[in-house]
């Protein structure tokens, strides 16, 4: 009996080691699998993260896509625009010069009739007779041809062209200087 009893102590110690054992491979177990759990939530985060960045990076593409898209129209655009503006530029200096020859004959034609209402010049076409002062000064010295606009007085013109009144007075053999026509031309000599 002592035997069977020292068989049933031995049994009951491995018993009890077993049972241990047991116990303790199953809470090694437990940490484990939830050690796996965890991982496997940090692995999902991560992939779900990973889903996040590469939806980022496909809607980053496709806005870079319509960026270059809209940047390359407008350098067409752009180009297209400039021809356009080249094009009225080069047709509006055109009206601009035809603009300035029609007013300088308007001026001209105006100025011519003016001086024959005036009795400054003879009526006919004798082109020797009707030559101003101011032309016939300019043949003798050097300086500038000037048109009298609307309100400039004798001493305003000097001093625009830096030269003494007397001098135009005497270029221009101007018997009443102080009352100058708006087109009459001046012989303005060099100071």
């Amino acid at each position: 009996m002592k035997q069977s009893l020292k068989i049933i102590g031995i049994m009951a110690v491995l018993a009890n080691l077993l049972g241990c054992a047991t116990m303790q491979d199953s809470s090694e177990t437990t940490q484990q699998q939830e050690d796996i759990l965890l991982l496997k939530e940090d692995l999902n985060r991560t992939k779900g993260k990973l889903e996040t960045l590469e939806m980022e990076y496909q809607r980053l593409l496709h806005e870079l896509d319509a960026m270059q898209g809209a940047a390359a129209s407008s350098k067409g655009a752009t180009s297209s625009t400039q021809a356009r503006i080249d094009e009225l530029d080069r047709r509006l200096n055109v009206l601009e010069s035809t603009r300035a020859k029609d007013r300088q004959a308007i001026v001209d034609q105006l100025s011519g009739k003016m001086a024959d209402i005036m009795g400054d010049r003879p009526t006919g076409k004798s082109s020797q007779k009707g030559k101003s002062a101011a032309t016939k000064a300019s043949a003798n010295t050097t300086g500038y041809e000037h048109i009298v606009k609307e309100g400039e007085t004798l001493s305003a013109i000097a001093t625009a062209y830096k030269v003494k009144t007397s001098a135009i007075v005497e270029a221009n053999k101007l018997q009443s200087p102080y009352t100058l026509r708006t087109g009459q031309k001046l012989f303005i000599p060099q100071p």
